[in-house]
């Protein structure tokens, strides 16, 4: 249920359902754009990611935003700077511009929310992405991994995992 009309100025709330987000295949990850920059006016945008076991961002810095993870499912590993910081459900990991960052997943399948700010990182993931089916994530809590075993031969694979026939 989308309370805002698409393309309306950001300025004025808005609530999305799960049909109103749309769904990209990048570097072998299912993101779902739940808000993006046009939404925000810039502001920001935000993902609702499954991630496969193994490397998924490799280290990086953002040198104008801000990132926010919030881990709803399965472990991961982030690099913030040069340590590496376990993160399992429920964990935060708020990294500032200009901080070296990654993370992998450790465990068969992980879920997490993404935010950046400003927006405008959402772009990479809708220019250079996949479409992919959309699909109604479970609610924070259960399990997401009978999804992800569904979507997994639909995934492509990642840059780092070209040979991926885990299926």
């Amino acid at each position: 249920m989308t309370v805002l009309p698409s393309g309306a100025a950001a300025s004025v709330p808005y609530v999305s359902g799960p049909a109103d987000s749309p769904a990209y295949w990048h570097v072998g990850t299912y993101w779902r754009v739940l808000a993006d920059s046009a939404q925000t006016d810039g502001r920001s945008c935000t993902f609702d990611e499954l991630c496969p076991h193994g490397l998924v961002a490799p280290p990086h810095v953002h040198d104008h935003e801000e990132e926010a993870f919030f881990v709803l499912e399965g472990d991961f590993v982030f690099t913030v700077g040069e340590k590496e910081v376990e993160a399992g459900p429920g964990s935060y990991v708020y990294l500032p511009p200009g901080v070296r960052h990654g993370f992998r997943v450790e465990s068969e399948m992980g879920r997490l929310y993404n935010t950046l700010t400003p927006g405008g990182f959402e772009r990479e993931i809708i220019d250079h992405g996949v479409a992919a089916e959309r699909v109604a994530m479970p609610p924070p809590g259960t399990s997401a991994v009978p999804l992800w075993l569904r979507l997994r031969p639909a995934r492509p694979p990642a840059p780092w995992d070209p040979e991926w026939t885990d299926v």
